[in-house]
This record gives structure tokens, C-alpha cells and sequence, in this order.
């Protein structure tokens, strides 16, 4: 399966970038350029000289009209909204914007450039599976984590569920816009649901298509017996170690990333998602889970000054249902998640998702 349209496939020629980086500031001019091609979309790690003659260390992001069918350039620029946003009305760490520019004559665009941040990657600062993952900069990162998802849920709140775009007419300097729901529903349980069966349809032609009949059961099933009722709080959309950095001595968090898979949501859900995450996808009956979970919900139900009921019935079905629309969303997209993994890895992941389906109830 090819995924050709994704970021890490897609390139700029140096003029294109100087040319990006002209539209966005024009006052500003490239120096240097090194691909950064983890994300999915263009992005490159860039040094300029301002127009005072000073370099600067940026990231300029690019929209790829490739990704995918529902890339807009509304669905692009969100990102460099919401980290305005976030920086004027929060403490968290995200970059300083130095411009955007939505359309050019012949330069790429939508494009923006923002700070560079400092920090490593949380995988090289702490490990919340190891068996020490009660180590201060693990406990650290988990929850400042914690703490900063619960400020993101708490920035916005909107009238319907689903993914958040902005306006694409835009010029250098603007201030940062509210974004707004596309295409949204009415319920969280419609929004999931149509969530869950983009992806179910994804499976067609995969390693998983054999999965579909019964995960679409299992889905359905739950959809229809599970109380869903959710506010449409502001999600991050995408919160996982791979798009902070932190301290590499402390484990601190130094940046909050990659907003661009931002929507309206329930916040649990979001959650589950960051409890699979920061703990390595450990299976559900791992200390490592329990651990991760723990001090994720702790920090976040001391931010937001309010407690999930975690220990009734409904709440944990809920969490597992999540928990497995993350096992029915990695199968869609297996192929390109895991496209860099060794062989031995890529196959023990796809048999332990195997498993979990088996486990479903």
C-alpha cells in the first residue's frame, strides 16, 4: 500500500523554500534547510536572517495538497491559529508565530513559519514502561502532560462535534482567528461513529480486511449501548509523546506540537487516546498502563479542578470502547504508522492487535 501523499515523501527545492519563506516574511530571507519528515505534511527545519540581519532557527510548514481528500487549506492553517491562541491565553509551551501567509502567485502556500523550540524527544528523556517509570523526569513529563492537555480541553468549547478549520484568507501578521467546526454533528456518538466507519471502510485490501465484519459488529454494538453524551471541548487531536519535546535532564515539557489534526470532541476520548500512547500501547492489564493512566488523570483532574467518576461501570466501558476505536484506527492506517519499524516489530504489533480484537467484549 502506497501512501505517496505524506509528508515524509514530499519535498521542496531550495528556491521553493526561499520562496515560502519570502511570501510568509517578506523582509526575512532562507539561509539554510533540512527536511523534517516525520509529520505529514511539508515541513523543514530552517535557519533565516531576519530583517535586522540576525539568524533564527525556524520550522516552516507547508500545505500538501496531496495528503488526503479532506486536507483543505482551512484544515492546514488551524494549527498556526490555535498555537496563537494558546500562547495568548495560556502558559503552555508552543512556538512563537513569525507569519503566515494563506495564497501566493508561485510561491507554495498556505505556509507558516514558527519558532524552533528547544527539547528532545520524551522517548530519549523518559520511559513510562520501564519498570523504574516512577523516575522524577518520567513522573515529570506524565504530568506536566497531563496538566497541558487539560488547558488545551479547556481553551474551547463548540455547538457541534468534529473537525476544526480556519479561514484560508489570510496575509503575514494576522491575528490568530477562532476556528470553527466543518461538517459537524450533532452528537459525539454520531461524530465517532463516523469516525469508526471511515476507518472500518479503510480496512478493505489490508492485512486486517478479515477483522472488519467483526469489529463493525462490535462497533455498532457499542454505539448504540453506551451513554455518549459529551460537551464538544477543544481536542488537540493528535497529543502523544512524538509531538512534544521535553527537558532532556528534567522531563519537562519544552513545546506542545503539530495541531493540525485538531477537532471538537469529548475529552476522555482524547484522553484514552494519550493513556495508549504514553505508555508504549501496553495492553490494558499492564502495570505500565495503570501507572501512565494514573498520573495522566490525576494531573488533569487536579488542572481542571473537577473528578471523572473512574471507578463506575460506565465510565470504564466508555474508556474501553475508545481504547479500542484506537485498535480499529491503527489497523486503517498500520501500514503507514508503522512503514519504518523493523519486520520483527511491524509483525509482533500487527499480532498483538490481532489479540485485542479477540479480547474485545
Amino acid at each position: 500500500m502506497s501512501f505517496s501523499g505524506y509528508g515524509r515523501d514530499a519535498s521542496l527545492s531550495t528556491a521553493d523554500l526561499a520562496a515560502a519563506v519570502a511570501a510568509v516574511r517578506p523582509d526575512w530571507g532562507l539561509v539554510d534547510a533540512e527536511p523534517m519528515p516525520e509529520g505529514s505534511d511539508i515541513v523543514y527545519g530552517v535557519t533565516v536572517r531576519d530583517g535586522d540581519g540576525a539568524t533564527r532557527d525556524a520550522v516552516l510548514k507547508c500545505f500538501h495538497p496531496d495528503k488526503s481528500p479532506t486536507h483543505t487549506p482551512e484544515r492546514f492553517l488551524v494549527e498556526v491559529d490555535l498555537i496563537g491562541i494558546a500562547a495568548r491565553e495560556t502558559d503552555l509551551p508552543v512556538p512563537e508565530r513569525y507569519g503566515v501567509r494563506g495564497s501566493h502567485e508561485s510561491a507554495p502556500t498556505p505556509a507558516f513559519l514558527m519558532e524552533r523550540l528547544p527539547g528532545e524527544s520524551p522517548s530519549a528523556v523518559a520511559d513510562p514502561v520501564a519498570a523504574d517509570a516512577a523516575a522524577p523526569a518520567t513522573d515529570r513529563l506524565l504530568r506536566e502532560s497531563g496538566r497541558y492537555l487539560a488547558r488545551i480541553h479547556d481553551l474551547r468549547t463548540f455547538e457541534a462535534f468534529g473537525d476544526l478549520v480556519t479561514d484560508a484568507d489570510r496575509t503575514a501578521g494576522d491575528d490568530p482567528a477562532d476556528p470553527v467546526v466543518r461538517d459537524g454533528h450533532r452528537t459525539w456518538t454520531e461524530r465517532l461513529g463516523d469516525l469508526t466507519t471511515f476507518s472500518l471502510d479503510g480496512l478493505d485490501g489490508t492485512r486486517f480486511a478479515d477483522l472488519e465484519p467483526r469489529l463493525r459488529e462490535y462497533a455498532d454494538e457499542r454505539l448504540t449501548a453506551l451513554d455518549l453524551r459529551a460537551e464538544a471541548a477543544l481536542l488537540h487531536g493528535d497529543f502523544r509523546p512524538g509531538n512534544l519535546l521535553a527537558d532532556p535532564e528534567t522531563g519537562s515539557v519544552t513545546a506542545v506540537l503539530d495541531w493540525g489534526a485538531a477537532q471538537a470532541g469529548d475529552p476522555r476520548y482524547e484522553l484514552a487516546w494519550a493513556v495508549r500512547e504514553f505508555s508504549g500501547r501496553s495492553p490494558l492489564d499492564s502495570p505500565a498502563h495503570d501507572r501512565v493512566r494514573d498520573a495522566l488523570f490525576e494531573a488533569y483532574e487536579a488542572e481542571r479542578g473537577t473528578a471523572f467518576d473512574r471507578e463506575s461501570d460506565a465510565f470504564e466501558e466508555r474508556q474501553r470502547f475508545y481504547r479500542a476505536v484506537t485498535w480499529i484506527t491503527e489497523c486503517r492506517w498500520f501500514e503507514y504508522w508503522w512503514a519504518d519499524a523493523d519486520e520483527a516489530v511491524r509483525e509482533g504489533r500487527a499480532a498483538r492487535l490481532r489479540e485485542n480484537v479477540r479480547e474485545l467484549r
